[in-house]
């Protein structure tokens, strides 16, 4: 009888597990790391003593609990929602340099915070963080309508969100050199940083992050059909105009959150996407909590750079994410010929 020459075939394991929780390993460590160093490096033993037993008379601890643990929560919140955020509108749009800024989002968000200093004389960011939420999402649901509302087209979208910033940034420059006060609070605030962020200012945001964190991660599984195009998306019973809806709500609570608290932090959104592509596949489900975890490092990486004894401790986390990820960009283009991008 002859023997069975069937092939069975298997399945190739799936990783992406396995590189988000290698993923997420890394994060915890480089968020302790942060925690102990900086332009005064602290002991293991009072980072321990600080997280643990908190001392208020040790002035290191202070240094931790009051200094650098509200920056490194508001660095892992800002990097996450940065990275879901750019992961679902490069998924939206199909255009792989997009990024939330493009919405509208940071130019309004910008117009409020020069707004409330020019006209209501508000110079603290708690007093002006609000007015940042707001502009930034009145400026994105002004793209959303402009663009066609739920019937908008990737390229409208783009192209309303191009023209309301030019038109915001012109109302910006005005105002500025009309007001001295209002250009030094745009200065500061225009780099991105965690310098001012405070536990006050993160208990008052966080629903925000989660609440736009949640509807991502509804928006993740409508993604997929949209980049195969909207006739292809409506052929998979999907509706197209609900799925913008709640994908441009989720970037909007996303990046303005973001945005109201540490200011327009412009390059994460584009290439944290990427990075997260190079390892996973394009899934949205995968795609958006790796993008997170690797928004939330870069950010993290960027403001300890910035805070350590090279840059004397004052470079914004804005300015670092940059330096850091334009390199990273430029050597995932050429590794992948364009491919990925």
């Amino acid at each position: 009888m002859p023997a069975d020459t069937t092939w069975h075939l298997r399945a190739a394991p799936d990783r992406r597990p396995l590189v988000l929780l290698a993923s997420l390993a890394a994060l915890v460590l480089l968020a302790l790391l942060a925690l102990r160093l900086g332009y005064r490096p602290v002991d293991w033993a009072d980072l321990v003593g600080a997280l643990t037993a908190f001392d208020p008379t040790d002035p290191e601890q202070i240094v931790i609990r009051e200094i650098r643990l509200p920056r490194l929560v508001g660095a892992l919140l800002a990097g996450a929602a940065l990275g879901i955020a750019g992961a679902l509108i490069q998924g939206m749009t199909r255009n792989p340099l997009a990024d939330p800024g493009l919405l509208g989002i940071n130019a309004g968000a910008a117009a409020g915070v020069i707004g409330a200093t020019f006209l209501l004389g508000m110079a603290a960011p708690g007093q002006y963080v609000w007015m940042a939420f707001g502009g930034g999402a009145l400026g994105a649901a002004a793209v959303f309508a402009l663009g066609g509302g739920t019937q908008a087209s990737p390229a409208r979208l783009l192209l309303a969100g191009a023209a309301l910033t030019a038109f915001f940034l012109a109302m910006i420059r005005g105002l500025v050199l009309m007001s001295r006060q209002s250009l030094e609070t745009y200065r500061f605030w225009v780099l991105g940083g965690f310098d001012d962020v405070t536990l006050g200012t993160l208990a008052a945001l966080w629903p925000f992050f989660v609440a736009g964190a949640l509807v991502a991660l509804a928006a993740a599984t409508l993604i997929d059909a949209l980049a195969l195009g909207e006739d292809t998306a409506r052929g998979l019973g999907v509706n197209v105009g609900g799925a913008k809806l709640l994908c441009g709500l989720a970037i909007v609570l996303l990046s303005s959150s973001t945005v109201a608290l540490a200011g327009p932090i412009a390059f994460v959104g584009l290439i944290v996407p990427h990075m997260a592509r190079a390892v996973m596949r394009q899934d949205m489900l995968w795609l958006a909590p790796c993008a997170g975890i690797f928004g939330a490092g870069l950010m993290v990486l960027a403001d300890l750079a910035g805070r350590s004894a090279l840059f004397g401790g004052t470079m914004q986390a804005g300015v670092m994410s940059a330096l850091i990820g334009g390199p990273i960009l430029i050597w995932l283009v050429r590794r992948t010929g364009g491919r990925r991008l």
